[in-house]
């Protein structure tokens, strides 16, 4: 198991950093506060690069991209939830005489 805590979600990091910014640029903290904020904003920037990265993956994973990283489309074959439980109809037989 590992001691690191969990990343902040992206919007959370967003978040915090306009705080960090709003906080450096006032110029009211000391310089080893200003050095402690501008490290977790450092952090907190690596990791929405690193989770922008993991969705861009994801996306492209979803997308199907080719070698050159050109689209592949294929076509989207949807079958609505009422035609995928209806029954199919059933047949009339003719008697014969």
């Amino acid at each position: 198991m590992s001691d690191q805590p969990k990343p902040p979600a992206f919007e959370e990091s967003i978040t915090e950093l306009e705080k960090i910014l709003r906080a450096l640029e006032d110029g009211t903290t000391t310089l080893e506060e200003s050095l402690t904020k501008y490290e977790r904003g450092v952090f907190l920037i690596k990791t929405c690069y690193g989770q922008l990265a993991s969705a861009e993956d994801r996306i492209t994973q979803l997308m199907g991209l080719d070698d050159a990283g050109k689209p592949q489309f294929k076509p989207f074959v949807h079958i609505s939830s009422t035609e995928a439980t209806m029954p199919e109809p059933k047949r009339r037989t003719r008697k014969t005489e």
